[in-house]
């Protein structure tokens, strides 16, 4: 006979029901516990597992005994996970033994977000990830909103950790935009493990490039490893330092760590401490490893202009510090398109556009820049009110207003006049601003609303 068990995730229960009748009985005989070998685990219905995920992931063993009720307590993991929103198997008999099928519903991408590691050190990322496929089977680098795979994890790297021979407690938090809003991600962090970094190596490097990015990262020695830290160097310091010498596809591999001794001398996960001097929160430092991938330089050939009207090109190109001849400082070249969007705004046009488009040539090693300007409509100043003071004051902020209704819109002067408010107010008294501009698209205009609040 063939049996038919389904689970659901709303009412998480589990029933049977006859599938269908078979011509005759099994041959197979059970033995004297009433179990059969276990032949095969099959898995149907999801896209991201595979037979051996579901079979790691499910506590079951091919050649060992089993009966219905290990077919239900693994579909009730499967479904604790919260990696599925369904879970239902079938099983059948044969002369060798059973086998099982289980059916999967695949929980919506939506409903997963991603894992980060904070400070776990003396693995890479690739052992990392080994580490934690082989203890959670169905962890795949993202992690349900709800079920009991994020603790299954935690459990994991605490494990991991204990065999590094380090101390400390594994925690997570959940993380999001806002408080009130769902998380974004999973952040799994090592309390009470204060791993100092005691230097940063930069394979892949030359001596020179060496000298410069070790300079950059001088900030992270002496404080404590922090995986989002390093990002964060890597960012704004590290690749900054090769993209304004022309380093345009400058690139660094993921960091990793080394443990060092008080000594210095590198510990490493092939030869842990031994036991009996595990390492205290005061002795533990760390040699960070960014491999770096420069590649080649690139020169400016020349730089073209498209679309602008409103600002002449040679008075736009006065901001730009790209010539032709020179490494491309993108760098620099971001910093001044900023620069030249402010200029647009300061003249009315807020919603300016300016996209720096390279053209690279790899034999010449050099790239040739078309500047492309969406300027957009031009912006006047709209109606303008002042709230939170009385009268008086209010009469003197609004005479010492000069840019009038229906002058181009200047968010320069604005912010500059919110500086310069104090002086107007009464004397004695202290007073915070807000200022809300209300960019009307339709009338093509700018209402300014300063609010003043006595502290």
């Amino acid at each position: 006979m063939k049996w038919l068990a389904h689970l659901t995730a709303c009412a998480c229960l589990l029933s049977a029901s006859p599938a269908r009748a078979q011509h005759h009985s099994p041959s197979a005989k059970p033995d004297a516990s009433g179990y059969y070998k276990l032949l095969a685990v099959k898995a149907a219905g999801s896209a991201r597992y595979t037979d051996q995920d579901i079979l790691a992931a499910s506590g079951l063993q091919i050649g060992q005994p089993a009966a219905e009720g290990d077919f239900k307590q693994a579909a009730q993991h499967l479904l604790n996970s919260g990696v599925f929103t369904d879970v239902a198997y079938t099983f059948s008999y044969s002369d060798a033994g059973i086998k099982v099928e289980f059916q999967l519903t695949d929980v919506d991408r939506t409903r997963l977000i991603p894992a980060h590691f904070e400070n776990f050190i003396g693995l890479t990322d690739a052992e990392l990830s080994a580490g934690l496929r082989q203890r959670v089977p169905l962890f795949i680098g993202k992690l349900p909103l709800s079920g009991q795979l994020t603790d299954q994890v935690n459990h994991a790297l605490q494990a991991m950790l204990e065999e590094q021979h380090l101390p400390g407690q594994v925690d997570f938090t959940r993380d999001g935009e806002r408080e009130d809003s769902p998380p974004t991600s999973i952040t799994f962090s090592v309390h009470e493990l204060n791993a100092d970094v005691h230097s940063v190596e930069f394979p892949g490097a030359t001596a020179e490039e060496t000298a410069f990015l070790s300079y950059a990262a001088r900030r992270i020695i002496g404080t404590p490893y922090s995986s989002s830290l390093v990002a964060k160097v890597i960012r704004d310091d590290l690749l900054p330092m090769f993209l304004q010498r022309g380093y345009l596809k400058a690139s660094f591999g993921a960091p990793e760590t080394r443990i060092l001794s008080s000594a210095n001398t590198q510990i490493g996960p092939a030869q842990p401490a031994p036991e009996t001097a595990d390492q205290s929160r005061d002795e533990i430092e760390v040699e960070v490893v960014l491999p770096v991938t420069p590649g080649k330089p690139y020169s400016v050939a020349a730089v073209d202009w498209k679309g602008n009207s409103a600002i002449p090109p040679r008075e736009a190109l006065g901001l730009l510090h790209l010539v032709a001849g020179q490494p491309a400082d993108v760098v620099a070249l971001d910093r001044d398109v900023h620069m030249l969007i402010n200029l647009y705004r300061a003249r009315g046009y807020m919603t300016a556009k300016v996209i720096a488009n390279p053209e690279i040539n790899e034999a010449a090693g050099t790239v040739h820049y078309e500047i492309t300007v969406a300027e957009g409509d031009l912006y006047t100043m709209g109606e303008l009110e002042f709230l939170g003071v009385d009268t008086a004051s209010k009469d003197r902020l609004t005479d010492a207003w000069k840019l009038r209704e229906g002058q181009p819109y200047n968010p320069d002067y604005t912010r500059k006049f919110v500086e310069d408010a104090p002086q107007l107010l009464p004397k004695g008294l202290q007073y915070s601003t807000k200022l809300s501009e209300d960019v009307d698209a339709k009338a093509k205009a700018v209402d300014v609303t300063i609010r003043f609040k006595q502290d």
